[in-house]
């Protein structure tokens, strides 16, 4: 599915910016509006357009707030957020304005949450020698500062993911479906990469399990319905972290990997010969490609940023890390499995090597062109995911 843009990662973020509508995050005359303006695969371009409309949608909020319109507010609000985040997912991570950009699209974000009729919190997960920000949200039918014991959902995101982001893509609609929900970042996202210094690790059970371990002090989560989502590399990190903990009774990849290393040059067969390379070589042709090739460029420098590195070709080691060989068959719980028919980033073999590895109750849905919902985490269509997986997940907890 291409939105306006030609260049397939500018059509993609695109997408992704739009989807969110559906939780008051986007509308797509505003967005449609900023792609306008924007010099197609122009990083520079695509940062300011999105910000000139974030900052005019942030000071609307602002307005609406002041005058006590707060409804009004925290819309306006949630679009600024988004917005901003969409804004600065092009920038390299050394850019100083993208702190400054992160920190504008956090503070919009939690204004609007301020103004959510149900129950939000700001927390910290006790992780090693630190901890990691979550946000815990109370099912909408309770009480903000009554809750009730009921089943509970922990997201988790991936290679570029912001804590905020998750209660459009998850945390929004299970609320109203009667969860309690618990997002939090991982290493190597969010302000655990921008502010702690914390790189993203491939062994996701060390993360989830100090979330887990959080929610033991917690009274009102009904410990023997927790489920876990992962999306886009959540969808390693999740499975991954089933694998290691009984705890977790249900598990949903949002969307399916296997291997990443493995997918990632299935989709993109010309890296093959690139890493064959002498090392200096490596990174010369790397850099060279990625020059007509926007998703290369964004994943080259993006993966440089979240796992601390200095050389492009380093990522590639990291990949090999992130694999569930071996590691998918002690899963015990049932299984969501997920992907999108046209799916750039993920090849089918990773839905197949799952299937083959996993021996608990698995549950597969391919996501279709007919169905607007082909694309990488279904953007363009998170309404059917979400029925797909809270209709599966409510049967799963029966």
């Amino acid at each position: 599915m291409k939105l306006f843009f030609k260049d397939q990662a500018f059509s993609f973020e695109l997408l992704r910016a739009a989807s969110y509508a559906g939780y008051q995050g986007a509308e797509i005359g505003e967005c449609l509006a900023t792609a306008a303006k924007i010099e197609e695969g122009n990083f520079e371009s695509w940062f300011q357009e999105w910000k000139k409309t974030a900052d005019r949608t942030y000071e609307t909020a602002t307005d609406c707030f002041n005058k006590h319109h707060n409804v009004s507010a925290r819309e306006a609000f949630l679009r600024a957020h988004n917005y901003y985040r969409t804004g600065e997912f092009f920038l390299d991570g050394t850019d100083e304005r993208r702190m400054e950009n992160f920190d504008k699209s956090v503070e919009s974000f939690e204004k609007a949450m301020d103004l959510l009729n149900s129950h939000f919190e700001i927390v910290k997960i006790p992780y090693e020698d630190t901890y990691l920000k979550g946000y815990f949200y109370g099912a909408s039918d309770d009480k903000k500062e009554e809750l009730t014991k009921r089943p509970v959902l922990v997201m988790i995101g991936g290679y570029d993911s912001t804590l905020q982001e998750l209660y459009f893509c998850g945390a929004a609609a299970a609320i109203k479906r009667g969860y309690h929900c618990l997002i939090f970042e991982m290493p190597g996202q969010g302000e655990a990469l921008r502010k702690q210094n914390l790189f993203m690790r491939y062994d996701a059970e060390v993360p989830v399990k100090a979330a887990l371990d959080y929610l033991e002090t917690r009274e009102e989560v009904d410990h023997e319905k927790i489920g876990l989502l992962g999306m886009s590399l959540g969808g390693y990190f999740a499975p991954r972290a089933a694998a290691f903990d009984q705890r977790i009774k249900a598990c949903i990849a949002f969307n399916v990997f296997y291997d990443t290393f493995d997918s990632t040059l299935n989709q993109n067969p010309q890296l093959a010969e690139v890493l064959k390379l002498p090392v200096e070589k490596r990174e010369q042709m790397l850099a060279m490609a990625e020059e007509h090739n926007s998703n290369l460029r964004w994943m080259l420098n993006n993966g440089k940023w979240v796992f601390g590195l200095k050389h492009r070709y380093e990522l590639f080691e990291e990949m090999k890390k992130a694999s569930l060989k071996g590691i998918a068959g002690k899963i015990k719980c049932p299984v969501l499995l997920t992907m999108g028919e046209t799916d750039h980033f993920v090849s089918q073999d990773q839905l197949d090597s799952l299937l083959e590895e996993i021996t608990a109750p698995k549950t597969v849905r391919v996501f279709t062109i007919g169905e607007g919902a082909e694309e990488h985490c279904q953007e363009g269509n998170h309404a059917l995911f979400h029925q797909v997986m809270f209709d599966w997940m409510d049967e799963v907890f029966e």
